[in-house]
């Protein structure tokens, strides 16, 4: 009987609905620094969550200012303009994926330590889990951390090719339109000021970059 209520190495006859009460989670008779542990979870998953807001939004308003653009160049002056935005749309997907990661990991750790509080050893995939996946998510978030601060600095970072004698540039600073001239782009841009172009100069965008240095250390 006892182990039709065992799922993959967990007893499902121990948890109660009442381990969430705060008493019962910070009980001093559980396990050392699991107090500890408990609220470095929250932190974590807090500090997850508040990267990702700023980046949906973000992510949100510099798709639809593409839309935006693009529809009112055609309609207006009749040209089909491309408004580049793809880095910093890039960078936000990145952000909203490795942070969901990160919060699902370590709410998954929260209600398991919650729940089996006396339990000191865990299933071995259990185990396996926990050392590959906050290596691969620490990784990430390292890299979107990273990603994302190029993407406001005030320089652009360059990559030399030999062939024609041009570079690539990575990362910009700004997003730029192509397609019309001088004069549209200015209109353009005029008209369409939020979320500005350079990204520097969008609060999410320094916002998110901020989650995520905090969420990475």
């Amino acid at each position: 009987m006892s182990s039709s209520r065992t799922v993959w190495g967990f007893d499902l006859s121990e948890p109660r609905w009442s381990a969430f009460k705060g008493k019962n989670m910070f009980d001093k008779r559980w396990p050392h620094l699991r107090r500890e542990r408990l609220i470095a979870y929250q932190l974590t998953q807090n500090i997850s969550i508040g990267a990702t807001i700023p980046a949906t939004l973000s992510l949100s308003k510099y798709r639809d200012l593409r839309t935006n653009v693009q529809q009112y160049a055609l309609t207006k002056f009749g040209l089909e303009v491309e408004l580049h935005v793809d880095d910093i749309i890039t960078a936000n997907i990145l952000t909203l994926t490795f942070c969901a990661f990160v919060s699902s990991l370590f709410a998954l750790e929260f209600i398991i330590l919650v729940l089996w509080p006396r339990r000191t050893s865990y299933p071995k995939w259990y185990n396996r889990t926990r050392m590959i996946l906050p290596a691969i998510m620490t990784t990430g978030l390292l890299l979107a951390a990273i990603v994302d601060t190029v993407r406001l600095c005030i320089l652009s970072l360059s990559l030399p090719l030999v062939f024609h004698h041009e570079q690539i540039m990575v990362f910009r600073h700004s997003g730029f339109i192509t397609g019309a001239s001088a004069e549209v782009q200015e209109q353009l841009t005029t008209f369409f000021f939020r979320p500005p172009l350079k990204y520097m100069s969008y609060p999410a965008n320094f916002a998110s970059v901020c989650f995520l240095w905090i969420a990475w250390v």
